[in-house]
């Protein structure tokens, strides 16, 4: 996983790279279960008008995601990242199994963990940890709560963070 990067605006595209400058690893688990979550229904599921109070709140927790990151701070980072009030709590019903996931991986010791991406095909449950060891025992139990709970095959991968970000490896 190449670094983070935040978008301060798409017109004109203005992107600003962030350096997790921690010495400590950053693990994403990545858990993609057998579910379709067409970008249609998953978008139709949001609020059309936000209180203003989730925007408030949501609006905080980006900052302190861009904080912890920053400041290498895993612990903040998942606390920031599993902290929604406007997406998750609309299209978390939508994946079944989600509420159980995510308890699963909290409960193993993710520092976070949230829904990530709603494309056609794809559905994939974050969570987030500090040892590639920790992440392979977390995913295991969000692949179990699928299938227990939701009633859906998933695969997991553990990716560790690349500090650099992405760059040009190879010119053709």
């Amino acid at each position: 996983m190449g670094g983070f990067v935040l978008i301060r605006s798409y017109e004109p595209l203005d992107l600003k790279p962030l350096r997790f400058t921690s010495e400590k690893d950053l693990f994403f688990v990545l858990v993609s279960p057998d579910f379709e979550a067409p970008t249609k229904k998953m978008r139709a599921a949001l609020a059309a008008e936000i209180p203003m109070a989730h925007h408030v709140w949501n609006s905080s927790q980006a900052a302190a995601l861009v904080a912890a990151v920053l400041e290498g701070d895993v612990v903040n980072l998942g606390k920031a990242l599993s902290s929604d009030k406007v997406v998750e709590p609309k299209r978390a019903p939508l994946i079944p199994g989600m509420e159980a996931v995510k308890k699963a991986a909290l409960e193993a010791g993710a520092f976070g963990c949230t829904i990530s991406g709603a494309g056609p095909t794809a559905v994939i449950d974050t969570a987030v940890i500090d040892t590639a060891e920790k992440g392979n025992e977390i995913g295991e139990k969000m692949v179990e709560a699928f299938l227990k709970v939701g009633n859906l095959k998933s695969i997991v991968s553990v990716k560790k963070l690349d500090k650099i970000g992405a760059r040009l490896i190879k010119s053709m």
